[in-house]
């Protein structure tokens, strides 16, 4: 949409809005100078105090400026940085790019084929190796930073900006940017990394292949909590399409600590790179296995309609014979289905050679000057044979009895155990305390005591003032339960107690919060 208000930054010609964020407005605008379309974002100043402002401007342009260096393909360039000169906010010029993000395709789409995914994760995983290495982190990638040219390829957006927004603008108890896509050290307050990107990109590879986050909650709380403490379902486990193998890449990009993750961006696209060779390969001898059968099965059909079952086991039997005649070592590892299903044919004309005495045993072997092929022994083992005919051994005259087994007294039945179904209670704490002790109660039974220790941390982004975080399983019988919880420090000078009634199914499984605010004076329980 146009905005009248402003058609003008410095020498930049605003032409209309693209968008609008957190941290500001993003403008397509044109440079007259070389005539050429900009991406225009501004940032909003508002709020903050003088001396912050001074801070953020001086570091704003530094950032700016390390950006400017970063020239690669998978990158979106920054061209220029100034100052609205109305009311003096800075604003950053950056390359436009024609196309649109990925969170927009992912919003449309739910998911990407395992082609597209692993194509757009090695391309951003390349971009991030060559940004790691002049220096220069992102800290905030996420499928809004993604932008995907309209001919296909991914550009990695905010270089350089992403760094001052979560620095800068950072409310008490709330985070600008998704929590879902961040590393846990970054939750913490911790210092970062190339790594903490790698994080990222590994939850972006996991949403384009399975449609879901892998940590996913009703509020930012339940999900920094799950970043931090809890392993994701399996990707393949949500897809049974997906291979194994991406699983053990994913797993390793979201690895909670450091030192087991991808130290680099390209060895990160060096595995996904493998990973599209094997899918590639396993494509083409699917096809491959696909046609020869469809193939031998056709031969089959059109060799043995229409006839005498006797003749039908001749002509079938050529069919076979010419077939693995021609087959290569190669054709037999990859036609496993092929010979497979011939085995069952084989059987089947073997009882129909059972059912008409007049076809004799010699019709069934196939013998040329090339090999013979033995349908009694060649099939299963996939082996070729040079054989004669030999007539087949008689019947037996008689049958053999069968014996009677001695009869033995019956076991005991053992008697019936009652089995009570149980439901699962996943249990998120977060408190202040530096040490106490958190105990619950199942219907005056007491089920669980976890011991609750906390350290003071400076510079926390999402758990502000939080000192401590911990998780524990709870099994619950199924039925109308009542829960009592209570908090004790270990010097007795805080005592806090809740309780809860709750409907409980067997096999079912619930997320619980338990909270403490004010500074240990109140408990809060709730329902994830």
């Amino acid at each position: 949409m146009e905005q009248p208000e402003t058609k003008q930054f410095g020498r930049y010609e605003v032409l209309s809005e693209l968008g609008r964020g957190a941290m500001g407005v993003v403008f397509k605008a044109r440079d007259p100078q070389i005539d050429r379309l900009v991406a225009l974002k501004t940032v909003s100043l508002w709020g903050q105090e003088p001396d912050e402002e001074k801070e953020f401007r001086l570091r704003f342009m530094n950032e700016a400026q390390a950006a400017g260096r970063l020239h690669h393909s998978g990158i979106v360039s920054v061209f220029d940085v100034g100052e609205n000169p109305e009311n003096h906010d800075p604003f950053i010029v950056l390359e436009y790019v024609q196309g649109e993000s990925l969170n927009r395709i992912l919003s449309r789409e739910k998911k990407l084929s395992l082609e597209r995914s692993l194509k757009l994760a090695e391309e951003i995983a390349d971009a991030l190796d060559y940004a790691h290495a002049q220096g220069v982190i992102h800290r905030d990638i996420k499928p809004a930073n993604i932008l995907i040219t309209q001919d296909g390829h991914a550009k990695i957006a905010d270089f350089g900006i992403a760094k001052l927004n979560l620095a800068h603008f950072t409310i008490p108890g709330r985070v600008l940017g998704t929590p879902a896509y961040m590393a846990p050290e970054q939750l913490s307050g911790e210092a970062v990394d190339g790594r903490s990107d790698l994080f990222s990109l590994g939850v972006i590879l996991y949403a384009m292949v399975t449609g879901h986050s892998p940590f996913q909650g009703t509020s930012a709380t339940t999900v920094c909590f799950k970043v931090a403490n809890r392993e994701p379902i399996a990707a393949s486990a949500l897809d049974m399409t997906l291979p194994p193998q991406l699983d053990a890449v994913i797993a390793r990009a979201m690895a909670k600590d450091l030192n087991e993750r991808y130290q680099r961006g390209s060895d990160f696209a060096d595995d996904l790179r493998i990973l599209q060779q094997s899918y590639k390969t396993t494509s083409t001898t699917t096809s491959r296995r696909t046609s020869a059968t469809t193939g031998t099965r056709s031969a089959l059909t059109e060799n043995t309609s229409a006839r005498h079952p006797a003749a039908n086991v001749a002509a079938a039997g050529q069919v076979v014979r010419r077939i693995l005649a021609k087959a290569r070592i190669r054709d037999l590892i990859l036609g496993a289905a092929t010979l497979a299903m011939l085995t069952v044919v084989a059987v089947q004309l073997k009882l129909v050679r059972n059912k008409h005495e007049t076809v004799s045993p010699s019709s069934v072997r196939m013998t040329n000057s090339a090999a013979t092929v033995n349908l009694d022994s060649a099939l299963p083992s996939q082996t070729l044979v040079q054989t004669e005919s030999a007539p087949r051994p008689p019947a037996p005259t008689a049958i053999r009895k069968k014996k009677t087994p001695a009869k033995t007294s019956p076991a005991p039945i053992p008697a019936k155990q009652i089995v009570i179904p149980s439901s699962i209670v996943e249990l998120a704490v977060q408190h202040q305390f530096k040490d106490a002790t958190l105990y619950v109660w199942v219907d005056d039974k007491l089920a669980l005591t976890l011991p609750l220790h906390g350290a003071a941390q400076k510079k926390l982004v999402v758990f502000n003032g939080v000192r401590g975080v911990t998780a524990e399983t709870l099994k619950v019988p199924a039925g109308k339960r009542v829960l009592r919880f209570r908090a004790l420090s270990t010097d007795q000078t805080v005592d806090l107690s809740k309780t809860l009634s709750a409907e409980f199914v067997g096999g079912d499984t619930k997320s619980l919060s338990v909270s403490f605010e004010k500074h240990n004076s109140t408990m809060r329980l709730s329902w994830q």
